[in-house]
């Protein structure tokens, strides 16, 4: 496939400047981000009332920050803790 030529270098450096910055604005909801958690009971699939490290394997933003969410360090994620940690506020 034959690319066409940019012949102003002011719209080559303008074109790298808006690719870099889509880049960066698109990647800061990937790890970390609490807006990307699923709901309770979409994750919570066997109806237990707890999360495991299997039922999250679909979701790597929780499998990331398990033991940040599971508080009391019992292997598991009630949804008390989920909830803390959905609005830590």
């Amino acid at each position: 496939m034959k690319f066409p030529r940019i012949r102003n270098p002011l719209f080559a450096a303008m074109l790298t400047i808006l690719s870099f910055a889509a880049y960066a604005e698109k990647s800061d909801n990937v790890v970390g981000s609490r807006d990307a958690a699923p709901e309770w009971t979409d994750a919570d699939s066997n109806r237990d009332g707890y999360l495991s490290k299997e039922e999250l394997m679909p979701y790597p933003t929780l499998g990331q920050d398990y033991a940040e969410i599971d508080t009391n360090d019992d292997g598991k994620i009630s949804q008390a803790e989920y909830v803390d940690w959905m609005d830590p506020g």
